[in-house]
C-alpha cells in the first residue's frame, strides 16, 4: 500500500517516518504502539544482508526510486495520458531540462524538476531523427550534457539556441556547426565526425535507463536504480554465517543480533563478538576437504541453533526462574538440528547428507 501510494504521489517525510516507526515497533515488540526496547537501530535494519542489517529497505530512501521512475516515465512517453497532460497544460509544450521549479507546481511535478541532476549517470537518450532530444540538455553524446560542457556561452558560440533540438543542428544531412573557437567546440566536432547525422527515416528518439550490467536498456529496474542511488556501508565478514540458503529464520535472526553486540546475554564484560562466533567463521571461511561444502552449512546450522538455545535459556532463566543443565540444553540444540536435518527441503541424494556428517560430528566430538 505504501509503494503504491508512493508511487503516485510524493508523500510527506513525517508519514515514512511514522511507518518505519510502526515497523521497528511491530517487529521488537509484537505491536506498533511503540518501538522503545528496540535491540538495533533501524536504520541498521535496513542495510543490506551483506552490510550487516535485515535486508529491509528503508521507505524514505526506496521513495527516491518512485520519483525517479516518474522522470522515466515522463521522458520514455509510457503511454499514460499523464504524460502529454504534463506536458501541454503544466510545462506548455516545452521539455523538462526548460523548466524551472516554482511554488505554483505541485510536490511530485516539483520533486521531477528537483531530480534532473541526478539523471546524468542514469538517462540516455539513443539516435533517432533527433526531433524531441534537446541539444544542450540530452545526454546523447559521450561528452554529456552540452550545456554544463559550454556554459552560459555555449549558445552563442555554436549559434544554436538553448531550447534546440538536435535535428535543428543539421543541414542538408550533415551537421552544421560553425568553424571551432575553443577546444571543446573541437572536441565535438571530431566525436560528430563519428555519428551519423540524423534523418526523418531513422525512427524517434529512444530513452534508455542504467542496467544492472552497466550499460543501458530500455526499461526501468527498481532495484538496479536502488542499488546505484544507495550509499553503501562496508561489509562484514560474518554474513554468510548468519544468511544462508539452509537457515532456520529465528535462529539467524537471533545470530544477526549476535554479531551486532546487540543480544542481552548479561555478559557484556566479555569481548564482543564472542571468540566462539569468530571461530565459527573462520572455520567456515577456512574449512577444507572433499564435503566442504555441506560441512560448512551444517556448522553454520549448529551455530546458530546454540545460539539461539542459549538465548531462550537466558530468558528463561530471568523472566520464568527456571534453567536446564547441560545435558537437557544438549538435548533441545540436537532437536533442533535433527528437526531441521530431516525436513523434506534438506533431504537430498548427495552422500554423506547434512543429518550424517551432523551424526558423525557427534561422535567425534562427544
Amino acid at each position: 500500500m505504501v509503494n503504491f501510494w508512493s508511487s503516485i504521489f510524493v508523500l510527506p517525510k513525517w508519514f515514512y517516518t511514522k511507518v518505519d516507526s510502526l515497523c521497528s515497533g511491530f517487529l521488537w515488540n509484537n505491536n506498533t504502539s511503540s518501538a522503545a526496547g528496540a535491540r538495533v537501530s533501524w536504520v541498521n535494519i535496513c542495510k543490506p544482508k551483506s552490510e550487516g542489517g535485515l535486508g529491509i529497505r528503508q521507505l524514505e530512501e526506496f521513495e527516491m526510486v518512485f520519483r525517479l521512475k516518474r522522470l522515466w516515465l515522463f521522458f520514455s512517453a509510457s503511454g499514460s495520458l499523464w504524460v502529454p497532460w504534463l506536458s501541454k497544460n503544466r510545462f506548455g509544450g516545452r521539455s523538462l531540462w526548460l523548466i524551472n521549479d516554482s511554488p505554483r507546481f505541485s510536490m511530485t511535478v516539483r520533486s521531477m524538476i528537483q531530480l534532473k541532476q541526478e539523471l546524468q549517470g542514469l538517462l540516455r537518450c539513443s539516435i533517432g531523427d533527433e526531433k524531441t532530444k534537446l541539444f544542450w540538455y540530452d545526454y546523447w553524446t559521450k561528452l554529456g550534457p552540452l550545456h554544463l560542457l559550454f556554459g552560459p556561452s555555449g549558445p552563442r558560440a555554436l549559434r544554436i539556441p538553448l531550447n534546440a533540438t538536435v535535428s535543428q543542428a543539421v543541414s542538408n544531412g550533415h551537421w552544421n556547426l560553425p568553424p571551432a573557437r575553443s577546444d571543446f567546440a573541437e572536441t565535438l566536432q571530431v566525436i560528430l565526425s563519428t555519428i551519423s547525422a540524423p534523418s526523418d527515416t531513422d525512427g524517434s528518439d529512444v530513452y534508455l535507463w542504467r542496467t544492472q550490467a552497466g550499460g543501458f536498456g530500455a526499461s526501468f529496474s527498481s532495484r538496479v536504480t536502488w542499488e546505484r542511488i544507495h550509499n553503501p556501508n562496508p561489509l562484514v565478514q560474518w554474513h554468510s554465517v548468519v544468511w544462508f540458503k539452509k537457515e532456520i529464520p529465528r535462529c539467524s535472526f537471533i545470530s544477526l543480533t549476535a554479531f551486532l553486540r546487540r543480544l542481552p546475554t548479561r555478559d557484556r564484560y566479555m569481548a564482543y563478538p564472542p571468540a566462539s562466533l569468530d571461530a565459527v567463521v573462520a572455520l567456515c571461511r577456512h574449512l577444507q576437504g572433499p564435503h566442504v561444502q555441506r560441512a560448512v552449512v551444517m556448522l553454520k546450522l549448529l551455530s546458530q541453533v546454540i545460539v539461539y538455545n542459549l538465548w531462550c535459556e537466558r530468558n528463561g532463566r530471568i523472566f520464568r526462574d527456571v534453567s536446564l543443565n547441560q545435558e537437557a540444553f544438549f538435548r533441545m540444540v540436537d532437536r533442533g538440528m535433527r528437526d531441521r536435518l530431516l525436513s523434506p527441503s534438506l533431504v537430498t541424494t548427495f552422500s554423506p547428507s547434512l543429518l550424517k556428517l551432523y551424526l558423525w560430528f557427534l561422535t567425534l566430538y562427544s
